[in-house]
């Protein structure tokens, strides 16, 4: 393909997303626009039914170039006749282009939560490489008592780009997603599980100033009094505690590992918290405590817990999955 290199200088055309005078790169007579492709990696398949990337996905992103800001929280829509995601700003897309040969970082992030960021590293005394860092404050995300069964993800991204118009790139999840099973060999009804001091919000720091980015949690500022006890919630009874009693009827059986809950919690990755479990064999409440679960929750991990309950002995036991492969969670994006 005939490319066509022309000065900004030259040809008096305006960069609209540098303050300064740059050199744009043009093909086929068109100056390149920069606009995403979202690939439709297993990355993208826990919020949706489809390997597709939401059409009405929002996309936060910020540019450097050379370490340099280009520009800074952009807000990009999918076009739907073009097919990517553009620059949209005052109900309308504006195009941005991209400097010639490219050049350019890029650090993005999706939700529909009423998310902030701050980019780059807050030096104002230096150029701010506003793709290098960004910090997202992420707020509760906890489905409150009489509200809808849904939660909202939080995605990110880092990618770079050479000359392309439409630039791949591929969100991961922030969040940690844990889940419940249960099990017993005698007839029990399991009322309630709780995770005990959780915290629901903080800040998400993507820093891609390494070789490889680096992702952290930040509750700098909480306090314990911050966290929370999470009930799960079952969302084919919206806003009633989950609870599953094993009576040995069909669909209750007993040995079998029954899901509980249809859903479970999205939480900021953070230390495992002890996990509370109310139970009764036809009397009154028991409650077992589980205080020592050692290890750290990770983003993008899917955390089932199986817990099997016998007439002398309860047990904990994890599986760890990567929570993109299973694409049965209620979502918002």
């Amino acid at each position: 393909m005939k490319k066509i290199y022309l000065s900004v200088l030259a040809a008096a055309v305006a960069v609209t997303a540098c303050d300064k005078s740059e050199t744009i790169n043009v093909e086929n007579g068109k100056q390149q626009e920069i606009a995403f492709s979202p690939i439709s990696m297993p990355a993208t398949k826990g919020p949706v039914t489809t390997s597709a990337f939401p059409d009405d996905n929002i996309i936060y992103v910020s540019a450097s170039n050379n370490k340099v800001k280009f520009f800074e929280d952009k807000t990009f829509k999918k076009d739907v006749i073009a097919g990517v995601w553009k620059n949209y700003e005052a109900g309308s897309f504006s195009p941005i282009y991209g400097p010639l040969g490219g050049g350019l970082d890029f650090l993005a992030y999706s939700t529909t939560l009423a998310a902030t960021a701050k980019w780059g590293d807050g030096n104002l005394g230096t150029d701010d490489d506003v793709a290098g860092v960004v910090a997202i404050t992420y707020p509760s995300n906890y489905t409150a008592v009489g509200a809808n069964e849904t939660q909202d993800d939080l995605l990110y991204a880092t990618t770079s780009s050479s000359s392309s118009s439409a630039v791949p790139i591929e969100f991961k999840h922030a969040l940690s997603w844990v889940n419940f099973m249960v099990k017993s060999n005698i007839q029990v009804n399991i009322s309630k599980i709780e995770l005990v001091n959780v915290y629901t919000e903080g800040k998400f720091i993507v820093d891609q100033t390494y070789n490889t980015p680096q992702t952290s949690w930040d509750f700098t500022g909480k306090t314990p009094s911050d966290k929370a006890i999470l009930n799960y919630v079952d969302d084919s009874t919206p806003n009633a505690n989950a609870s599953f009693d094993i009576d040995g009827s069909a669909g209750k059986e007993v040995n079998v590992d029954h899901v509980f809950g249809d859903k479970g919690i999205l939480v900021p990755a953070q230390p495992i918290p002890s996990f509370k479990i109310t139970y009764d064999f036809g009397g009154a409440d028991l409650v077992y405590i589980c205080k020592n679960a050692r290890g750290t929750w990770e983003s993008g991990k899917k955390y089932t817990y199986k817990i099997n309950i016998e007439f002398k002995d309860i047990t904990l036991a994890p599986t760890v999955t990567i929570y993109d492969i299973v694409t049965d969670m209620p979502i918002n994006l």
